[in-house]
């Protein structure tokens, strides 16, 4: 279990990694806020950006990135970095 109490398979399971297998062709990345021109705001520790770079410099072709959202959680403008990277794509309801 993980902290946040999500299961996961231990440690010293053999698994195949999406990366030395062919890659990604999409990814649902989570947020807490998003803009409608794909900038996101996670938890702050950057994890998705850093597996994202992975992705774009480990593979021919990007994966796309979808967020799920709340219309509320779309906002004008959200505090942004160098390191962030664009989802392409933000779904709500509407």
């Amino acid at each position: 279990m993980t902290k946040w109490n999500i299961k996961q398979p231990p440690m010293s399971q053999s698994c195949e990694t999406a990366l030395e297998s062919g890659g990604l062709d999409l990814i649902l990345v989570p947020g807490l806020g998003f803009t409608s021109e794909g900038h996101r705001m996670g938890r702050g520790r950057g994890y998705y950006d850093t597996y994202l770079a992975k992705c774009r410099a480990s593979q021919p072709s990007p994966p796309h990135t979808i967020a799920l959202a709340f219309k509320e959680q779309v906002l004008p403008e959200i505090p942004t970095d160098e390191t962030d990277i664009k989802i392409d794509i933000v779904l709500t309801a509407e």
